[in-house]
């Protein structure tokens, strides 16, 4: 694996990391064998080696060896879920379901006939219930609740969901971040045993602690829950702070900081660096708010050549338009900044705003993009690949 990717995760310390258990649970993705893949929303992610065998202990005492397809089905939730935003503690309540559910595997139902004619890798026999979670048909059609990836994003719910709230995803219930994760995965199962998802919580800590590598959706690279903007091999042309600058329009206080691959700068494809929606596309303008109430804005993309308009729900690592030079021109770059006003992520909330450091005040909230992804466990420009200004 490549040295910078394995420093970027050992890096991996703030936001996208929690210590539950005294395991660091960050939200990486699988060594081993078998490549697993997902498709949230429109970004398709494709994860790392899962390997051939891990094994897992309950609470109990009892031991479940994981074969290659088990793993690549956790690595299926791990991708969604980071793809989606979910949370490290999100995550594991999924993979807990999973295991209590099916044993994380792709379940089909001899009672419901035209499941066997679906890709599975089980049959059960539970009421109507199918794949890794056991959902019945209120959860959605058969054809989709046999589709790994759809399942996945039913459980997680929430605004990106497939069911709108009805019936409930994880996010979809409120205050289940505060509750042991048992007890969270029982609000969305609504289960005949509701205590039996406990077990499992060492054993989705092991899975997740033995993962390693990194998620690639669609050419963009992401690391935990953040992804890369550009692809490998671009340069820094303009860095966050004061500047000199002859381009006419342009401002010499940036907020931002300007990437460009030299040569073939123009129609290089952008992806967007954490999940959110929509908010702003104007000609110069693609903004995305973070769930978490900051705003990511991507700037000088002609708007004929994006991807995603306002309203769209975004995932991370999923390519939202290429490179341009819409005014103020100075060639083919792409302009990133980072504006935490109305954040709840009290990691950003405590960055340093502009004006802060001599910017004038209508710049309030703008903080620098590098500090900014540090939070995520990556370094937009690390000296051994990306030239400085």
């Amino acid at each position: 694996m490549n040295p910078r990717l394995l420093s970027i995760i050992a890096a991996i310390v703030l936001v996208p990391v929690l210590v539950i258990g005294g395991v660091a649970f960050g939200l990486l993705a699988i060594i081993g064998g078998q490549a697993a893949s997902a498709n949230a929303g429109t970004g398709a992610c494709t994860v790392g080696d899962a390997g051939t065998a891990l094994t897992v202990t309950t609470t109990g005492g009892d031991s479940l060896t994981l074969d290659e397809k088990q793993l690549a089905n956790a690595a299926k939730i791990i991708t969604v879920g980071t793809q989606s935003g979910v949370s490290a503690a999100g995550i594991k309540v999924a993979l807990m379901t999973a295991l209590q559910e099916s044993k994380l595997r792709m379940l089909a139902n001899s009672t419901v006939l035209a499941s066997l004619d679906y890709p599975h890798e089980g049959v059960g026999s539970d009421h109507d219930s199918v794949n890794m979670f056991q959902q019945r048909p209120h959860w959605g059609k058969l054809a989709d609740l046999m589709d790994a990836n759809y399942s996945i994003r039913a459980f997680f719910g929430g605004p990106s969901g497939p069911n709108a709230g009805s019936p409930r995803g994880l996010l979809d219930i409120k205050g289940w971040d505060t509750m042991p994760p048992g007890q969270a995965a029982q609000k969305v199962q609504v289960s005949a045993f509701p205590d039996a998802y406990d077990q499992w919580e060492g054993a989705a800590e092991t899975i997740v602690n033995s993962m390693s590598g990194s998620i690639s959706c669609d050419g963009g690279q992401v690391i935990g829950q953040a992804a890369y903007p550009l692809s490998p091999g671009y340069n820094m042309t303009s860095g966050y702070g004061p500047r000199d600058i002859d381009v006419p329009g342009a401002s010499t206080w940036h907020t931002a900081i300007d990437l460009q691959h030299w040569p073939n700068n123009c129609n290089d494809p952008v992806y967007a660096i954490l999940p959110g929606t929509v908010t702003v596309s104007t000609e110069l303008w693609l903004s995305i708010r973070h769930p978490d109430g900051f705003i990511v804005s991507y700037l000088h993309m002609y708007k004929s050549q994006r991807l995603v308009d306002v309203g769209d729900e975004i995932q991370a690592g999923q390519q939202i338009g290429v490179t341009g030079n819409v005014q103020p021109r100075g060639g083919c770059h792409l302009d990133l900044r980072i504006n935490k006003n109305g954040t709840t992520n009290s990691a950003v909330a405590a960055l340093q705003e502009a004006p802060d450091l001599g910017a004038p005040a209508m710049y309030a909230g703008y903080v620098n993009p590098e500090e900014f992804l540090r939070l995520y466990g990556i370094e937009v420009c690390p000296p051994d690949s990306c030239r400085r200004p």
